[in-house]
């Protein structure tokens, strides 16, 4: 089992922005000596929904400052970028970290996003797919052409090179099934997200699998991609139940309400078209945690809950999203300390 932190810089309307980054940092620098193998930014725009626009920036900080953690972006949005100039910059964070980068791809983001970095969000999967292969061509180290629907580029030769070769470690946010598809097809194993069921997990990796032996990967090919792909869950833990209900029910309800507005039709954020937009709608607290939205309790109920995800699932790596907004650093790594203490071994020894 493999356990990593997810942080979306999400700002409670009674802080200020410095301290969503002095907590969210005081999180990161302690993540590697409790064990967790890696910490996850999400890039945002122009939202408090997540205060990090460039996330490979912010890595650089943790890189500086640790040795062994893995730096994941969660997700860059390609389709906001130039593919070679974000190739670039996440070259340049692989050297600098000593080959410890990992990239999630995504497409979201708002109808603002979009419009202000003038890319068409229509096509916003086909800038994804283009995208990924023009990135690998610039981190192959040599000279290359490149002629595509969105981007061209005659005997380009992008330096420098990145550390891990042939290039980091590629994943898709796959929140839809046409991003699923899109992941087997391309041979990259999936990222995804808290809010999306169990059942419809399970659905979906039977049509990732599925469509990767359509596409002519072999057995072994798909079984390693499945063993690489992350699930995730919030997650709390405290000495108790209740204690843990009171430090998070306002935190975690203050997500949602940001949730529901940044994908409300409002602000034209996206939603797949497949997604369930029910699910969006605010709901009791007690009615997140029925559905398994998050895992919230003592160390022996976290561990059964997260035992039940991982056996419907398969998973074998997952997310943690402990840094709520509003919840205090404190009782954040005193989660993230009882989390690794009483939670993580205990399941390993279990599987």
């Amino acid at each position: 089992m493999e356990f990593g932190l997810f942080f979306l810089m999400q700002r409670d309307e009674a802080w200020s922005e410095q301290s969503v980054y002095d907590s969210g940092l005081a999180q990161m620098l302690a993540a590697e000596s409790l064990g967790y193998s890696s910490v996850w930014i999400a890039e945002h725009h122009f939202n408090d929904y997540g205060l990090c626009p460039a996330p490979q920036v912010l890595a650089s900080f943790v890189a500086a400052r640790t040795k062994t953690l893995r730096l994941g972006m969660g997700v860059s949005l390609l389709p906001l970028h130039h593919p070679v100039d974000l190739a670039e910059e996440l070259a340049v964070l692989d050297v600098v970290s000593g080959g410890r980068l990992d990239i999630g791809i995504g497409r979201g983001g708002t109808l603002q996003d979009y419009q202000t970095f003038q890319s068409d969000r229509a096509d916003s999967r086909e800038r994804v797919e283009e995208g990924i292969a023009l990135m690998r061509y610039a981190w192959s180290g040599t000279p290359f052409d490149f002629q595509g629907r969105f981007h061209s580029a005659e005997r380009l030769h992008v330096r420098p090179a990145p550390t891990q070769r042939p290039h980091p470690p590629i994943y898709i946010a796959a929140n839809s099934e046409d991003s699923v598809l899109s992941a087997a097809r391309l041979g990259l194993p999936t990222l995804s997200s808290f809010f999306v069921p169990v059942a419809d997990l399970q659905r979906r990796h039977k049509l990732y699998r599925e469509t990767a032996l359509a596409a002519g990967r072999a057995e072994p090919e798909i079984a390693s991609l499945e063993r690489r792909a992350w699930g995730m869950r919030v997650v709390h833990v405290a000495h108790d139940h209740d204690e843990a209900l009171s430090a998070t029910e306002a935190p975690f309800m203050g997500y949602q309400r940001r949730m529901s507005a940044l994908r409300s039709d409002a602000t034209g954020g996206s939603v797949p078209s497949s997604f369930d937009r029910s699910l969006l709608r605010l709901r009791a607290f007690q009615d997140y945690l029925a559905d398994g939205w998050a895992l919230i309790g003592s160390p022996a109920e976290v561990r059964d809950g997260l035992s039940r995800y991982l056996d419907a699932t398969g998973y074998e790596r997952v997310l943690l999203l402990m840094a709520l907004p509003g919840l205090s650093t404190e009782l954040a790594l005193r989660s993230m300390r009882l989390f690794a203490e009483e939670v993580a071994p205990k399941l390993e020894r279990g599987r």
